[in-house]
Formats: C-alpha cells, sequence, structure tokens
C-alpha cells in the first residue's frame, strides 16, 4: 500500500512537472559595438530587425542592424536615448530632447521626427515641459502641459497605445480616446508596457512592485519586485533583472521570467561575471536584448515549451 502511495506520487509530480511551461535560454552573444561608449538600455524595433540603445547617460541614440551587422548614430541629441520610441513599420523615430534655454533660466524640450530611410529630422513642438513621444499606428504622438497631439487622427478599431507616465498615472489610449489609470490607488508608477495582445499591461508601482492588469486598470495578478519588465512575444512570460545591491552600487544583476499570473519563477541567467540589465524582449523572434554593467549589449536566444 505504501509502496503503490509513494509511486502514485512519483506520477502526480511528473505529470505538473511536463503541464508546467517552461523558457530557457538557448543561446547568448555580446554585440561587437564601438567602444568608444559604455551602452545601454536597448530595445527592439518593433519589426525585430534592428537594435537601438543609447550611451550611459542617455545622450544620442544609435541603431544597430542585426543582419548586416553594423552600427549607425542617429542622434546625439542631449537625454534623446532615454525618451524615444520607433514606429510599426521601423521607417521612422521620435525623441524628445532636452537642452538648457540661455535666453532665460530652465530648460527647452524638443520632439523630433526622424526619418530613418532619409536620415532627416523636423521638429515637430518645443516647450519647457513635453512629454516623452510615442506612436498610434505610425502617426507621433506627444503631449504638452496634458495636452495631447495626435490621437485624433489615428483612432481605430483596437488600436491601444502606452502614451507614459501622466501626473503619477498611467496614461492609456484605446481607440483614440485618452484615458489615466491608477490600479493601485495613489499610486507612482513606472514601466508601463503592453502585451502582445493589448489586452493587459505589465506596470512597476514603486511602493508595491510590479503587477498586471487588462486596459480598465483592473488588477489581475501582483507579482513583487520585477524590475524592468518586458513581455515575450508570445505574452506567456514576463522577462526581468533581479538586480541587488548594497546600498550604493549594483553587486549582482541576472535574468527571471515570470508567468503572468505569478504563480512560475524561472531564473534565466546565472553569471557571476556578468550583470544583465534592462532586458527587452524582440516582438517577432524568441530573443531578448540586455545591456550589461560593463557597458556591453548582449542577445540572448531563448525556447518556450508548453
Amino acid at each position: 500500500m505504501i509502496r503503490s502511495c509513494i509511486q502514485l506520487l512519483i506520477v502526480l509530480v511528473m505529470v505538473v512537472s511536463i503541464g508546467q511551461s517552461q523558457i530557457k535560454v538557448t543561446h547568448s552573444e555580446k554585440l561587437a559595438l564601438p567602444q568608444t561608449h559604455s551602452w545601454s538600455h536597448p530595445q527592439f524595433s518593433p519589426t525585430g530587425a534592428a537594435v537601438y540603445f543609447t550611451d550611459l547617460d542617455g545622450n544620442g541614440i544609435w541603431e544597430y542592424s542585426l543582419k548586416s551587422r553594423t552600427t549607425k548614430q542617429i542622434t546625439a541629441d542631449a537625454k534623446s536615448g532615454l525618451s524615444y520610441s520607433i514606429s510599426s513599420d521601423g521607417k521612422s523615430l521620435v525623441y524628445r530632447r532636452t537642452q538648457q534655454d540661455k535666453s532665460r533660466t530652465g530648460r527647452k524640450q524638443d520632439i523630433v521626427l526622424t526619418n530613418l530611410t532619409k536620415r532627416s529630422s523636423s521638429i515637430l513642438a518645443s516647450g519647457s515641459d513635453v512629454s516623452i513621444p510615442t506612436f498610434s499606428n505610425s502617426t507621433p504622438v506627444y503631449s504638452i502641459r496634458s495636452q495631447t497631439v495626435g490621437l485624433g487622427k489615428t483612432a481605430g478599431k483596437n488600436e491601444v497605445t502606452v502614451l507614459g507616465i501622466e501626473n503619477m498615472k498611467i496614461a492609456l489610449s484605446v481607440n483614440g480616446n485618452k484615458t489615466l489609470l491608477d490600479p493601485i490607488g495613489n499610486g507612482s508608477y513606472i514601466w508601463p508596457v503592453l502585451s502582445p495582445d493589448k489586452q493587459q499591461l505589465v506596470v512597476y508601482e514603486v511602493g508595491k512592485g510590479a503587477f498586471v492588469c487588462d486596459l480598465t486598470g483592473k488588477v489581475q495578478s501582483m507579482l513583487g519586485r520585477r524590475d524592468a519588465p518586458s513581455w515575450t512575444r508570445t505574452g506567456k512570460w514576463i522577462v526581468y533583472m533581479a538586480d541587488k545591491d548594497d546600498g550604493h552600487k549594483l553587486i549582482s544583476s541576472d535574468l527571471c521570467a515570470v508567468s503572468p499570473d505569478g504563480k512560475t519563477v524561472i531564473q534565466l541567467t546565472s553569471t557571476s561575471s556578468v550583470m544583465e540589465l534592462d532586458p527587452h524582449c524582440s516582438p517577432t523572434e524568441n530573443k531578448i536584448i540586455c545591456s550589461t554593467s560593463d557597458g556591453g549589449i548582449m542577445v540572448l536566444e531563448y525556447e518556450e515549451r508548453p
């Protein structure tokens, strides 16, 4: 009887293990980039054909072609590398640059649209306080003093755009209608990312950690501390960095993945010599791009198993 119970338990454990989804890294590569800067905050283009990144201070934007393995600088503008977006067709890039206004005390900010094919640029707007721009379809969207420009022309069925953070809330556009979400209540939010099916958001609340909510702000799950979250292209996993510091400097950082319901956590990297930071998943392939603490950028390939 005891032996039968043990055998049954073993079978049940095997069934649970087989039924549990898995994700693992199968290959990693450090990009051969110029050593003139320490690189940071990489992201894939929406088509997956290129990688964009900035320097350690967020000054300038560079483009790396995964096909030709060549690097081009898009702009050297101050703080542009922390405030840009790429159009869904991969043909345009819009960014915010910040400069000190010499004629008076304070700063001047510009919204700059760049045609990546022609390598030409134009200023769309200027002010002392403009939002980080994004795209709705291929139209630039940005706000000046909470007045949003660009949404009316791009309203369409099932068009969802994360506009960013406005007045400490999550700014979202659904079919051209802008709304501000406060899922936690008096929350302070960062890192809002739309799921691939455009039905959910993963967001980080400074006091409570990451969570998943629907487009109305209804919380689906609390995930805890999952820094810099990014959805895999299937939406089955959220990749994040598990970093630790001693109060003064970073002492370790690996990449992990959590299921959107928070029930399964899998460590993807475990490297004492490399600290992986700020992951971003490709929207078209099973790839993750991330920066490293020594100023490099790595591409990791992974596989998902149901």
